[in-house]
């Protein structure tokens, strides 16, 4: 279907076209210059001492976790309220994720009361996922690391560029994990970020990410080796010169690009807030955000399905986030939770929509997708 609104769609112009020409031109197409521009550039970003580029914002989950020695038998505090990738990645280093609940109807981030609650001797680390681009309460979920000794590594997919005093969502915990993938602030297909200011992690980041080899392909071409011993049970995890380039140009937008989204959002709640039959999540919310996500929540006697096939009829695109990972089928064959263990992630995978956000928004769009809810949501109900 072609959209008249669609959720999401990449900021790209002229200067994407050309960047990725020159890499074409070059005929180097992995781990080269594009790479290590990226890498550069992100770290003096976020203001970190290392940054990893990697083929996907799973990959960097994944190696935090292998360089923490993460392993079976441990366990890692995480919100089911998240895409599968935050707790897949805990299951290949074998551990176990340990699913918290988010803090309240009107904000998506983990529970603090809930995270702390189910600490125990295996917990080793806490996954902290900024929901929608909202900051989570940092300032609390660091006390509470310190206090038990763990380790915290930030799921920023949502939140890049998001502020924290002096520091940037991802250079807060002990990890931040970053995806480009493409309905992200910063989207360059495939493609991901680890970052960390830790000098002890950074050396085996960097053999993880490439079959644990000591020297790069790239290296040996430019005449810096001429063999490798491989010194660790590495991965696959390089990303491509192409995604690079990709990545050089919309980290350049970036900051803009969210100062759009701010501002049509602003739009949306000023003509949706008074609306009868739902409610806005993260309003006059205390922390900053990247505005990666504009969820709705739809009153309990509203049909969420009808609701969204109504607006896809007008040919707005509309999606879920998320269909809590606990009620997946292998989680519930493999994890199964008790009853009403996480109530309100429950309560939203049951009633959320997300609206079309991204830069490329004009404020009419916005405006009409607030026209057709009012529209559809009297007959709705069920």
């Amino acid at each position: 279907m072609k959209w008249k609104v669609a959720l999401s769609d990449l900021n790209f112009d002229h200067r994407e076209e050309k960047i990725v020409s020159q890499v074409i031109q070059s005929k180097w197409l992995t781990m080269g210059e594009m790479v290590k521009k990226l890498e550069r550039n992100f770290a003096n970003f976020l203001g970190v001492k290392h940054a990893f580029a990697v083929s996907s914002g799973t990959a960097a989950l994944h190696l935090a976790l292998r360089v923490l020695d993460i392993e079976a038998k441990d366990e890692v505090l995480v919100p089911s309220l998240t895409f599968v990738a935050s707790s897949n990645a805990i299951l290949y280093v074998g551990a176990k994720p340990v699913f918290v609940d988010i803090t309240s109807l009107s904000d998506f981030n983990l529970s603090c009361d809930d995270l702390e609650n189910k600490i125990t001797s295996k917990t080793k680390a806490i996954m902290i996922v900024h929901y929608g681009g909202y900051l989570a309460d940092m300032n609390r979920i660091k006390k509470i690391a310190k206090k038990h000794g763990l380790f915290v590594i930030e799921d920023s997919a949502h939140a890049i560029g998001v502020k924290f005093k002096s520091k940037i969502a991802g250079g807060i915990g002990d990890f931040g994990c970053f995806s480009f993938f493409s309905n992200k602030n910063m989207a360059t297909g495939e493609g991901g970020m680890l970052v960390t200011n830790q000098d002890k992690f950074a050396e085996k980041i960097r053999l993880l990410r490439s079959h644990g080899m000591t020297s790069m392909t790239w290296d040996r071409h430019i005449g810096h080796a001429y063999s490798y011993d491989v010194t660790e049970l590495g991965y696959n995890y390089r990303m491509t010169e192409m995604n690079a380039a990709l990545g050089i140009e919309q980290l350049k937008k970036l900051s803009n690009s969210n100062r759009i989204r701010r501002a049509l959002i602003k739009i949306y709640i000023e003509n949706l807030e008074e609306t009868t039959g739902l409610s806005i999540p993260f309003l006059n919310y205390p922390r900053d955000s990247a505005f990666h996500l504009f969820p709705i929540l739809l009153d309990k006697d509203i049909n969420r399905g009808k609701f969204m096939e109504t607006l896809r009829r007008k040919k707005i695109q509309t999606s879920i986030h998320y269909p809590p990972i606990h009620k997946f089928s292998y989680y519930q064959k493999n994890f199964r939770a008790s009853p009403n263990k996480l109530p309100l992630t429950e309560y939203v995978g049951e009633h959320e929509v997300t609206l079309p956000l991204h830069p490329l928004l004009k404020e009419k769009d916005i405006l009409f997708v607030c026209d057709q809810i009012k529209r559809a949501l009297p007959s709705l109900k069920r």
